[in-house]
This record gives structure tokens, sequence and C-alpha cells, in this order.
């Protein structure tokens, strides 16, 4: 389906003949299927990119008027972001990407959608601060990962993720109407997301976020923490074949194996309780070890040996204020390891991490995961108390071999990921493995897998995936979770009553 011609009309008076197109080459892009996903979504009728706030609000005001879906792109990095019906149209904010302010006295950024990470991180080192950058690579965008997506990053142990440092928000609501909230609702500024003006913080972003299906986020302020580190970072070679270092000596790097995942927790606890190191999370060791080699046949090669030395990782980054500092932590996280019988790994492995200092920032190696195959699906991408998703990911080990020793999916069992936040008041977790997106059958045992894992956290109570979207999917899980996918349809149909946002 097309649009008609006086909806194209009036919806290319708003952005520019330019800034609009219908050409089926241009709409292919956005169409075709992602690394994620082995179908093909729905065409848009047409993209447009729109330059302003008003620009928005009045597409938004059209497609009310002439019954048109529309849902939000930026990076197109993960599947909400493109059409899921026909009759749809995108708004991709390529040209919305300016930072329009660093207030390094008061320690914010306000930023377009179209801000990358790879924009707005260097700016801020510049300046003695730093933010807690989603773990998605320097292509993605800040405001999505503050505002409608995921968040979470390898430094937020001792931090926390994105939810927390959002300021306020500039948002055109289903109807078209602008909203800002917290204090620019008010004029008083960025500083703050609540009184004195609306906060509807929890509606914007949530855990997960909504992907922008309940309004279309133009501005965001996110706070910046003081940097512990160089404001610049030594770099050698070109990606993805390069090397990253932090020269301080404030800052030092440590692996640790483990052969119990509750060993693992205990540490974690204990390392919380003294509120020291900045990075401290068990990791996958099938990423690790594909980040760590440069080619899909130097991993074959070295996995074997890889999965044996480190089965069960605890990486540790400390950053501190001062030398003294940065010695005083690293005697109580070897004293923790010893209690908690880690062991250290070999210090020539040890010493990639140093080399790729950019894991702890801005994860620029991240493509190295896709050499197996071309895609891979994570999975329990929740958030719950520590001891929480260790004993979820003991209770995976009762069901997961029935699939790795028939070869239905890659044998790596343990290639799991949990990391504290808030110096393990909580963590988030994430099962991560690979599959060939070329091969259907490769597809249809990830589908069977994901299920079963489904079913079973249902059935054990396990809160490890938290409610995404809407739909029947979602209901089953919202029961965990105090039915709040039932509070999410009402907050829709008050905000979008015709539903011309996508979901």
């Amino acid at each position: 389906m097309s649009l008609s011609r006086e909806a194209y009309r009036e919806l290319a008076a708003v952005v520019g003949e330019q800034y609009i197109s219908e050409d089926d080459f241009i709409l292919a892009g956005n169409r075709a299927q992602t690394p994620e996903i082995p179908f093909a979504h729905p065409s848009p009728d047409a993209i447009l990119l729109p330059g302003s706030v008003e620009e928005v609000a009045e597409i938004v005001k059209i497609c009310n008027k002439y019954g048109i879906e529309y849902i939000g792109n930026v990076t197109g990095c993960i599947p909400t972001a493109y059409c899921t019906r026909e009759n749809s149209i995108i708004l991709h904010f390529k040209r919305m990407n300016k930072i329009l302010e660093i207030n390094a006295e008061d320690r914010y950024a306000v930023i377009e959608p179209g801000v990358r990470h790879v924009q707005l991180y260097p700016e801020v080192r510049k300046l003695g601060l730093s933010y807690t950058a989603a773990a998605v690579g320097p292509g993605g965008s800040v405001l999505v990962n503050f505002c409608a997506t995921g968040g979470d990053h390898h430094c937020q142990y001792g931090t926390s993720r994105p939810t927390r440092y959002l300021l306020g928000v500039e948002m055109v609501l289903p109807n078209g109407e602008i909203l800002r909230t917290g204090s620019l609702q008010t004029d008083s500024g960025w500083f703050c997301p609540e009184s004195p003006g609306p906060s509807l913080r929890s509606i914007v972003k949530g855990y997960s976020g909504n992907s922008g299906k309940l309004g279309i986020i133009t501005k965001c302020a996110v706070a910046l923490d003081r940097c512990k580190g160089p404001a610049e970072f030594r770099a050698e070679g070109l990606s993805p074949h390069h090397k990253i270092y932090m020269d301080s000596d404030c800052s030092s790097v440590y692996v640790f194996n483990y052969k119990s995942i509750q060993d693992v927790c205990d540490a974690i606890t204990k390392l919380g309780e003294a509120e020291t190191c900045a990075t401290v999370q068990k990791y996958f060791y099938l990423p690790l070890t594909l980040m760590m080699t440069e080619s899909a046949n130097e991993f074959w090669e070295k996995w074997p040996e890889y999965k044996k030395i480190f089965p069960m990782p605890l990486v540790v980054h400390i950053a501190t204020h001062s030398a003294r500092e940065r010695e005083y932590e690293e005697k109580i996280l070897f004293d923790v390891v010893e209690e908690t019988h880690g062991t250290r790994i070999p210090r020539e492995i040890e010493r990639w991490w140093e080399e790729h200092m950019d894991y702890f920032m801005i994860v620029a190696r991240l493509q190295s995961v896709l050499r197996l195959g071309g895609s891979w699906l994570p999975i329990k991408t929740g958030a719950e108390s520590l001891q929480h998703m260790c004993d979820v990911y003991d209770q995976t080990q009762t069901f997961i071999h029935d699939y790795t020793n028939a070869g239905k999916i890659f044998d790596a069992p343990a290639n799991y990921q949990i990391i504290p936040m808030e110096y393990g008041h909580f963590a988030s977790s994430e099962l991560l493995f690979m599959w060939d997106r070329k091969d259907p059958q490769s597809f249809r045992y990830m589908a069977e897998f994901s299920q079963r894992s489904k079913e079973e956290d249902l059935k054990n109570h396990a809160y490890v995936m938290a409610p995404y979207g809407f739909g029947k999917a979602v209901q089953e899980q919202g029961a965990l979770y105090s039915h709040c996918t039932d509070w999410l349809a009402r907050v829709k149909d008050a905000l979008d009553p015709n539903y011309t946002l996508d979901i």
C-alpha cells in the first residue's frame, strides 16, 4: 500500500521534498532482515527525515489525520526499529544529530536522537567527565540508550544504568502535543527529571524502555560523572585491529577464573560491600574468545584452550582518583579472590584487556562476535538480585545440555554474563548464543531453546526476562511483574487511542 497523494503532499510540506522518499530503492534498506531476525519486515510506505521537534509534531498530527502508523528510527540496531505493519512510515532522525549543550559545571549534556556515543563520549572526556555509555558500540544512539531501549554496560557495577541518569526529555506525544518533563517544563533548565514539572520517567524508560512506542523523544539531558582516568586514550592500529590504552597509574585490570557460580556471586557481594572497583562482572567466555582473536580460523584454533582457561571469567577494572587508592582496592580485591577460591588467568591473556581499554568505555570490537554465523540472540536480559541471577543460571544448566549435546545450539553452556549494578545491590543478566542466520535449521533450534527457557523461567518464577512491548507473548511474563503489562496497555490506550505509533 502507498500513501495517498494528499497525505504525501502534506508530509512533504513539513520536511521538504528532499527529506521524504517513497522510492523503492530507498525503502528497501528499511525493510530488509536484520541480523537478529531471519525474516523481512513490511515495507514502509515512505521514510522521512525530520529536522526539528516542530516537524515531528506536525508529522504525527498528519498521521493521526490519515490513519498512518509511524515508527522512529536512529541506528536500526534492533527489530523494533522497523515497521511491523503495512500503511506505516519511518521517521529517521539522522538529521537531528546535534550535541546542544555540555554543562561541565552542573554536569549534564543535552542531545538530539541522532547523537552517537562516538560523538559525545570523547567530548565529555576532554572536560574530565564521563557517562554510562551502553555496551552497544560507538555507533549507538545515546538518546535511545537513555530513553527508549536497553542500556546495560560494563561499568554499571560502580555506577548504574542510564535509567538513573536521565534528567529530562522533550517528547512528542501520539496526538502531536510537545511535552517537556521535569524542571524543563518550567524553563528552569535540564537539571531535574522530577518536580517542579511532570516526571513520567518510568513511562519514558522503565527498565528496558518501550522503543518509542509511547511517544517520540526529540531531546534529552543525561547526567555526567567525574571521570576516573585521563581525558584522552592512546590508540594504535585501525579498527577492528586496534588497541586502546589508558596511560594512568590509577587504572588496573585483572581477570580471574572460577569453577562455581556461587563463588562468583560471593566474590561480587564482598567487593560490593567494600565499595571497591569500577567494573566487576562475570563475563561470557564465547564472546570473550571471539574478541581476543582476529579471525574465525583463529577462534576455532584457540577456543578449545580458552574455554578451559576461563570457563567462568570474572573481569575486574579498578579506576581510582589516586595511585594510593588503587593500591588499597587491589589489596581488597586479592583478599576477596583468595577467600572465594578464584584463580588469576595467565598474564599473557590478561594483558589483552589492558590493551583494549575501550571495552570498559565504548565497545568498539563488538562486531567481532558476529564471526561465527552472522548473528546472536540474547535472552534472560532482565535484572533482579545478584543471588537470584546466579541461581537462575544454575537452573539453566539442568536443561541447556539437552540442546548443546544434540548439536542444536553452540556448545557453550556457561555463555552468560552477570553484571552487578550499584555495588551489587542488584544485577543484570544475559544468556547469549551464536547462530547462523543463513541456516533455517539453526534459527528453528534457537527458537526452540528460547521457548523452553521461557517456560522454565515462568515455572520457576525466574525474574530474568523483563516484559517488553505489547501483545500476548509479554502477558505471560507480566504476571511475574505485578501484571505491569496490563498497566502499560492502559497507558498506551490513554496516550495513543488511535494506535498510530507502531507496536
